[in-house]
């Protein structure tokens, strides 16, 4: 395993070969690399302009009196070759190639993405691409597209993306779903760096906690099953893997030139990995933020508390569907709440708290009790009762609990929070729980996300 240059992750300066001042990635990407205070270490490359943005431009990447760190090149398909000479020459070992129209055209797209791999090989440079939009990374605030990196916030989520555009979908994303990544890396076509690369890369980085992948088919099936184990074995890795469907195989050979392969196969790999399946684009990032946060779940009972029945009930499905269980609560917390609940309420898993006051009660009470390995907290409450009492001085947390607290005291044990209602309930409750019990999209999930951590913790253990 050969580790991937520091340069692309981190680089120290920076050439942009297709800058331009007529808009697309060559115009966006060197205002944003100005922004994020590059200016002094950033050259760029055109043989028709003089300047941009304030900086000198060369006509070619050989003119340049200086070391370079990365490339990142931008330039029409015909050119790339040339300017990866250029690469060459200039000793770079890092190179984002962000320019379409290779495997994904046909036949001589992919010979001329062929003839780029064997460059690459034969000068000692790595390339990223083509057809992607390189790299992300918050923790140090750059990135090879144009996205809004002072909204970002630094985490330890590490996202692959067999895709382009993808990433900046995320990046636009991320903020309002409280999902924080260590780095996002876009691999597109994947004519020298690919997902295998990657996943070593993000298993052994220190800022990253939890990996990410998105699929649509692996370039080496062998060499990415050792490596999904190997990653695995260190720190969580989850995969969305698409192209599922005949439709979806042409769709993805359109998309990145990529051969997908029989889903079966790629569903028995994984699981056999010790690898996390996500179904679909939100579950992914659901998982994600979950894993980031949430400790593994050591066994398979777990504990449902609830201010909907039919919420509670909908997510007792969905974990009995999964292999989990609810068990009986011990007799000392049926005792400890019902010393303060309500004659109306049943006092038993799921525990269904209604309009009561209690439900921070029935979270600390569910977390302690030795039977239960992990909750499920569905709180909901129509909006415009919340914002009276809110506005007649009640704190939320008097009516549902103080989450952090609650974590304090109780850690050890994984809490996952499905809620419905507004905007203005959503946001609420993103802010009360997400930081301590993680938010997910709906009651199907929240059991998958506790299904996830206790195999995974099933996995790890067999490992050790």
């Amino acid at each position: 395993m050969n580790q991937l240059p520091r340069e692309f992750f981190q680089p120290r300066s920076i050439v942009i070969a297709g800058a331009s001042k007529k808009g697309g990635f060559g115009s966006g990407i060197p205002k944003l690399l100005k922004r994020s205070g590059y200016a002094d270490r950033l050259y760029l490359v055109n043989p028709r302009e003089r300047e941009i943005e304030g900086l000198q431009v060369y006509k070619r990447i050989t003119d340049i009196d200086a070391e370079i760190d990365l490339a990142i090149v931008v330039v029409p398909r015909d050119h790339v070759k040339g300017v990866l000479e250029d690469c060459a020459a200039k000793n770079i070992r890092a190179v984002i190639l962000e320019t379409a129209g290779f495997s994904e055209t046909g036949p001589e797209g992919a010979r001329l993405e062929r003839e780029i791999g064997t460059l690459a090989r034969n000068a000692g440079m790595r390339i990223i691409g083509p057809n992607c939009v390189g790299l992300i990374n918050p923790h140090d605030r750059f990135a090879s597209t144009e996205v809004a990196l002072e909204e970002m916030e630094p985490g330890n989520i590490g996202v692959i993306a067999q895709s382009g555009v993808f990433g900046n979908i995320v990046a636009d994303w991320a903020p309002s779903q409280d999902l924080n990544v260590s780095s996002l890396v876009t691999i597109g076509n994947r004519a020298d760096v690919d997902e295998t690369d990657m996943l070593y890369h993000f298993a052994a980085d220190e800022r990253t906690d939890v990996i990410v992948l998105y699929l649509e088919g692996a370039k080496d099936g062998e060499r990415f099953r050792r490596a999904a184990r190997e990653a695995a074995a260190r720190k969580p890795v989850l995969v969305y893997k698409s192209g599922r469907t005949e439709a979806g195989k042409r769709a993805a050979a359109s998309h990145t030139g990529s051969m997908t392969g029989e889903d079966g196969l790629y569903d028995g790999l994984l699981r056999q990995s010790g690898v996390i399946r996500a179904s679909s684009f939100q579950e992914l990032f659901d998982l994600a933020r979950v894993f980031a946060r949430q400790p593994l779940m050591k066994g398979s009972d777990i504990g449902v508390v609830t201010s909907s029945g039919s919420l509670g009930v909908m997510a007792t499905d969905a974990a009995f569907q999964l292999g989990l269980h609810l068990p009986e609560l011990s007799s000392a917390t049926i005792d400890a709440l019902r010393e303060e609940a309500p004659p109306w309420m049943n006092v038993k898993n799921p525990l269904d708290l209604g309009p009561s006051h209690l439900f921070g009660a029935g979270l600390e009470a569910a977390l302690r009790d030795p039977r239960i390995n992990g909750v499920i907290a569905i709180p909901v409450i129509p909006y415009a009762i919340i914002d009276s009492l809110m506005k007649a001085g009640v704190a939320p947390e008097l009516i549902f609990g103080d989450p952090e607290q609650i974590r304090k005291t109780l850690p050890d044990k994984p809490v996952v929070t499905y809620t419905v209602g507004s905007s203005s309930w959503l946001s609420l409750i993103r802010k009360m729980f997400g930081p301590h019990m993680t938010l997910v999209s709906s009651a199907e999930t929240a059991s998958k996300a506790l299904w996830a951590l206790h195999r995974y913790h099933l996995f790890r253990a067999a490992g050790e």
